[in-house]
């Protein structure tokens, strides 16, 4: 009888959960296109090689589209700063605030914002794979949201390196 109980509470709550999920907002339905990964009513393309000068450290994040890996975001440590391909161009954000473990310049959370369009980027670090003038990233997301208050989550991975 308990176990019937548990089986038709977590049926109510998976229903009312989906229900959550699906009420009011109808998107359209987005088709994978190769080198673009859609975010709402964003779409990041990938960006151009970012290479580094001497001395200078980077965040590199790719995530997934139709299966291939998309470079979509590179942060910098000086000045600290996000590059992204949004809509054919390449947009400049300010790191407005920043927590965590660091690597190279760079922690955990990081927030960047050009005043029109906000990205917070949750990593965890990989300390067991001992990266020459970088480390690794076991798992990351970026964070995006829309005018409406809605959020899109990208799943990420890449590796923060330096140029020495």
């Amino acid at each position: 009888m308990a176990a019937l109980r548990f089986a038709l509470s977590a049926l109510a709550m998976a229903l009312a959960v989906s229900a959550c999920g699906s009420t009011s907002r109808s998107r359209e339905q987005v088709v994978a296109r190769p080198g673009v990964v859609d975010a709402g009513e964003l779409a990041f393309e990938a960006l151009d090689p970012q290479p580094l000068t001497a001395g200078a450290c980077g965040m590199f994040l790719w995530a997934r589209s139709a299966g291939e890996p998309v470079f979509v975001m590179a942060a910098f440590a000086q000045p600290p700063e996000a590059r992204v391909k949004l809509q054919g161009r390449e947009r400049r954000l300010a790191r407005s605030a920043a927590e965590g473990a660091t690597a190279s310049g760079h922690f955990e959370r990081q927030t960047y914002t050009d005043g029109r369009l906000t990205l917070t980027v949750d990593v965890t670090f990989d300390t067991a794979r001992r990266i020459v003038d970088g480390a690794a990233i076991e798992r990351g997301v970026i964070r995006v949201s829309d005018r409406e208050g809605w959020e899109t989550i990208i799943p990420v991975g890449g590796l923060v390196a330096c140029e020495n």
